[in-house]
């Protein structure tokens, strides 16, 4: 019988004055349960020992001071990831423009934040890169927006994102991200696949410069399942 892998996330301070910050060695145990005036549900108090103090679940959080429950920020995460737009949320759930903007903004932040720990926790291991780029706008066609994005190939991990325009410029910050998250080394060469564009090739020169890679340009016609 196959054993379930262990998914749990070792528990560190959110509070960058302390000491311990972010730190997978220090112990933080549970400390009690409070009450908020617009939650019913307990929320965990936390202490951290190498710092000697304590510290909410949304303390140091962009959750922290604002109004909503976590059933309301839960509901707003699920029907956005649904691709319901803002105005169509605020409807669902009775609530102002603002409130929802405010509620897109903040799970935003916390999906990033969540996702950066992910990676450095478990060392990411890239073996072949794969980055593409998707057209989109704001408000109207004129105003086009650019997402470029980045996977990993085999387990097909998605590694990041950035918005911009179609240029060296977004490519050099995605390519800057990717480097930061990786684990490096001279024995394994990185395989990179990417269209035509070349903005792709121009970061990877100036920034990958050190690390040794295979680097592909593929002419795609039309996309497919298989295909980024």
């Amino acid at each position: 019988m196959q054993n379930t892998a262990n998914t749990a996330l070792t528990l560190f301070c959110p509070r960058k004055s302390c000491k311990c910050y972010q730190s997978t060695e220090n112990k933080i145990t549970k400390d009690g349960v409070y009450i908020t005036k617009s939650d019913f549900e307990p929320r965990q108090m936390f202490y951290c020992n190498g710092g000697k103090h304590r510290f909410s679940e949304t303390g140091y959080s962009d959750l922290f001071g604002k109004h909503g429950s976590f059933k309301e920020y839960e509901q707003t995460a699920k029907l956005n990831s649904y691709g319901l737009g803002t105005d169509a949320i605020a409807d669902v759930l009775q609530k102002d423009r603002r409130t929802i903007e405010q509620r897109q903004k903040t799970i935003g932040q916390k999906g990033q934040q969540f996702h950066l720990f992910l990676c450095f926790t478990i060392g990411l291991t890239i073996i072949f890169l794969q980055m593409d780029e998707l057209w989109s706008y704001l408000k109207n066609k004129s105003q086009q927006l650019w997402v470029f994005i980045a996977l990993e190939s085999t387990t097909k991990f998605w590694i990041g994102f950035e918005l911009g325009s179609r240029t060296t410029y977004t490519a050099n910050r995605l390519v800057k991200g990717i480097k930061k998250l990786g684990k490096w080394g001279k024995d394994n060469i990185l395989k990179v696949a990417t269209d035509k564009l070349a903005a792709y090739k121009n970061a990877l020169e100036n920034i990958m410069s050190e690390i040794p890679y295979a680097y592909l340009q593929l002419e795609i016609s039309h996309y497919s399942p298989n295909t980024l």
